[in-house]
C-alpha cells in the first residue's frame, strides 16, 4: 500500500517508520527540514534543539513504546531532575500533598486554601472548560500565589491561567490520569462518528458511554479516591529525562532506522485531491508547487488548522470551523553559550514575573558545547528578543556581553496549545485519512504527544485494514 505523509516532523517521521516496518511504501513530504522541532542546529559550536525539551514518560511511555516496537536502536536519556521556582533563591515545585504543606513559594495561609481546594475539587468534580482562573479567583489568596498559579499555567499550555483548563493542570501534575480526559476532549469528533474509535478498545465502549452520558464533572467525581491517592503521595518527574547529543539524536534514531522510505525536503503542499479510477482503487494525489504523489492513504502530520485550505474531503469540510478555531502559542528561545554555569543542576527553574523556562544542557551532556563552555537555554512567552537579554542578565547576574554565543529562535511548540474551549481532531478522518500531530492528542507535552496521536492513529489503521 503506498501512503503519503505530510509533514517530517516527529509525528511524520514516527508513523514512517511504523507503516514502513508494517511493509507499505511510505513517502514523506516536507516544506523544511525533517525532523520538526524534533531536531537540532549547529551554531559556532554548540549544538542548539529547536526549544528547550524535557522528554516525559521515559518508563514506558508512547516515544519509547514505538522506538522499542519499530526502531533499530534507542538514544541514551539522563534522568531529567527537578523543575523549580526562582525567588529570593531556588525552591522545587510542589506536587504531592506533603510538598505543598512545606513549599516555601506561597504563604502558609495559602497552602491551607490550595489544598483544601484541590481535595474539594477531585472530590465534588468540575466542568470541562473550567479554568484554573475561575477557581482561583474566589480563594483570596497573595498575589504572590496567584502570580505562581499564573506562570504554572504559561508552561502547561502557553496561556495564562484565563485561558488554562483545570484538568490541564491535574494532569500535568499527574494527579488525573491523561486518559480519562480524552473521551470529552475528543466529544465532537466521537459524535461525529460514534463508537468507532480505539478509544472503545482501549477504555471499553460501555464505560465511555457511562462517562459520556454522566458528564465531565461527574466522571471527575466518581474517581476521586484514585486521584486523591495520587495527589497525597504523587511521585517526582522520575519518568523524564533528556537525551545525550540534544534532541537531534530522537530523530536521528528514527532515520536510521528507516531503509525504504523516501523523503522529500523542501516541497510545500498545496492541495490532497481525491482520485478515484474506479470505486475499487480509490486514492489520493498529493499537489506540492513542482510535483504530484499518489497513494492510497494520507498521514497529515502538518497543522490540522490548514487541512480545510488544502482538501475538500466531505468529513474535513464539515469539521472546518473547528479546525480552523484552533489556537497555538507562539514562542521565544534564547540559547547562550557561556563560559560559567549559572544553572549548575540537573533540572530545569521557571521564573515568574517574567514567563520563562530555564536549563542548562550542558549538564547532561557536555558535548553539545565546545571546551570549557556551557549551553544555557531560555524559552519565554509573551517577550521581545532585546528585553529577553536583559531579564536574562538581570535575573542570572551574568553579563550578556561576555557571551560566546547567542541565538534565537522563535517556533510553536506545540500545533494545539491545551486551553479552554480547544480543538483536538481525533486522528483518525476516515479509514484512509489520518491526522497525527500535537494538535491530534492533548495527552503530555511536545513529542510525547505527538508519540500519542501516532499510536492512536497506528490503531486505527490497522483497523481498518482488518476491514478489508
Amino acid at each position: 500500500m503506498k501512503i503519503g505523509i505530510v509533514g517530517g516532523g516527529t509525528s511524520g517521521l514516527l508513523s514512517a517508520l511504523a507503516l514502513e516496518k508494517m511493509g507499505h511504501d511510505v513517502t514523506v513530504i516536507e516544506k523544511n527540514k525533517v525532523g520538526g522541532l524534533c531536531r537540532s542546529e549547529y551554531i559556532d559550536g554548540y549544538t542548539v534543539d529547536i526549544g528547550v525539551h524535557a522528554i516525559t514518560m521515559l518508563n514506558d511511555g508512547p516515544l519509547i513504546r514505538l522506538l522499542k516496537k519499530y526502531a533499530k536502536y534507542i538514544p541514551n536519556f539522563r534522568p531529567y531532575g527537578d523543575y523549580y521556582v526562582r525567588l529570593d533563591k531556588l525552591y522545587s515545585i510542589p506536587i504531592s500533598m506533603q510538598e505543598w504543606t512545606s513549599t516555601s513559594i506561597i504563604p502558609n495561609r495559602d497552602k491551607v486554601l490550595v489544598i483544601s481546594k484541590m481535595i474539594d475539587l477531585m472530590t465534588s468534580g468540575f466542568s470541562k472548560d473550567t479554568s484554573v482562573y475561575d477557581v482561583i479567583k474566589d480563594m483570596n489568596l497573595s498575589k504572590v500565589s496567584i502570580d505562581f498559579f499564573n506562570t504554572i499555567c504559561y508552561f502547561l499550555s502557553g496561556e495564562d491561567m484565563k485561558k488554562t483548563p483545570l484538568w490541564r493542570l491535574f494532569t500535568g501534575a499527574g494527579y488525573i490520569p491523561e486518559d480519562d480526559i480524552l473521551p470529552f476532549i475528543y466529544y465532537e469528533d466521537l459524535k461525529i462518528n460514534p463508537l468507532k474509535t480505539v478509544l472503545f478498545k482501549k477504555i471499553r465502549g460501555e464505560k465511555i458511554k457511562k462517562i459520556l452520558k454522566d458528564g465531565f464533572l461527574y466522571s471527575i467525581k466518581n474517581e476521586s479516591k484514585k486521584y486523591l491517592s495520587k495527589f497525597i503521595k504523587r511521585p517526582k518527574y522520575w519518568t523524564q529525562g533528556y537525551p545525550l547529543g540534544g534532541v537531534q539524536s530522537i530523530c536521528n534514531s528514527i532515520l536510521y532506522s528507516l531503509d525504504r522510505t523516501e523523503i522529500i525536503e523542501g516541497e510545500k503542499v498545496v492541495e490532497i485531491s481525491q482520485y478515484r479510477e474506479d470505486e475499487k482503487n480509490p486514492g489520493y494525489i498529493i499537489y506540492t508547487q513542482d510535483n504530484s504523489y499518489y497513494c492510497d492513504v494520507v498521514i497529515y502530520s502538518a497543522p490540522s488548522k490548514f487541512l480545510p485550505d488544502i482538501t475538500d474531503i466531505p468529513e474535513i469540510q464539515e469539521r472546518e470551523d473547528k479546525l480552523r478555531s484552533i489556537k497555538f502559542t507562539k514562542s521565544l528561545t534564547v540559547w547562550i553559550g557561556y563560559d560559567e554555569n549559572p544553572l549548575p543542576y540537573l533540572g530545569s527553574e521557571i521564573w515568574i514575573d517574567h514567563p520563562c523556562w530555564a536549563t542548562c544542557v550542558t549538564n547532561y551532556d557536555k558535548s553539545l558545547a565546545p571546551p570549557g563552555k556551557h549551553l544555557l537555554g531560555f524559552s519565554f512567552v509573551n517577550t521581545k528578543k532585546k528585553e529577553s537579554l536583559s531579564i536574562i542578565e538581570n535575573k542570572l547576574n551574568i553579563d550578556i556581553d561576555k557571551a560566546h554565543m547567542i541565538h534565537f529562535q522563535e517556533c510553536v511548540p506545540e500545533q494545539a496549545s491545551c486551553v479552554v474551549g480547544q480543538y483536538f481532531v481525533y486522528p483518525k478522518i476516515r479509514d484512509d485519512f489520518y491526522v497525527v500531530g500535537t494538535d491530534a492528542d492533548p495527552r503530555s507535552m511536545g513529542i510525547t504527544r505527538a508519540a500519542y496521536s501516532v499510536e492512536v492513529m497506528l490503531s486505527e489503521f490497522e483497523r481498518s485494514l482488518l476491514k478489508k
